[in-house]
């Protein structure tokens, strides 16, 4: 046994989610940003514009992924896990679009500038909600128990 294997302590599973959730929203990020700089740059889409297209293809990798490996949601339904992520990401990209409009609207940052910036803040605002409510796992029912019955 190395001296790093006898050191080293599992890491809390809500730690290893944030993390996955991390590499998922690094991915979310680059698929995004480059989607935002294609259409800003190359197809002169107004950046309003450019970043609901970008945040759309970066919703659908993000809900893939993270229903499949940050959370392991297999046992939470499509349709409930669909519509509650939709929601946490449009409250995400309404915060992302507010933001983005004042940093370049009143603060005349550089489109491209202001959007690297905000799409690291906005992403961890979103790990709570989806961790909690768009992915959240049922509890396991209990048996009601017959009256007269031992307790359990």
């Amino acid at each position: 046994m190395t001296p790093l294997q006898r050191t080293s302590r599992p890491v809390p599973p809500i730690l290893a989610q944030l993390i996955r959730y991390g590499a998922v929203g690094a991915s979310n990020t680059l698929i995004g940003f480059g989607v935002y700089a294609l259409c800003v740059d190359l197809f002169q889409i107004q950046y309003e514009v450019s970043l609901t297209i970008a945040y759309i293809v970066g919703a659908l990798n993000g809900y893939l992924l993270n229903r499949r490996w940050t959370f392991k949601a297999h046992d939470v339904d499509h349709s409930s896990s669909t519509w509650r992520y939709a929601a946490v990401q449009t409250a995400a990209f309404l915060t992302n679009l507010a933001l983005l409009h004042a940093a370049v609207a009143w603060l005349s940052v550089e489109k491209l500038i202001a959007q690297a910036v905000i799409f690291p803040i906005v992403f961890v605002l979103t790990f709570i909600p989806n961790r909690l409510w768009s992915f959240a796992h049922r509890a396991t029912p209990v048996a009601p128990v017959a009256p007269g019955s031992p307790s359990r």
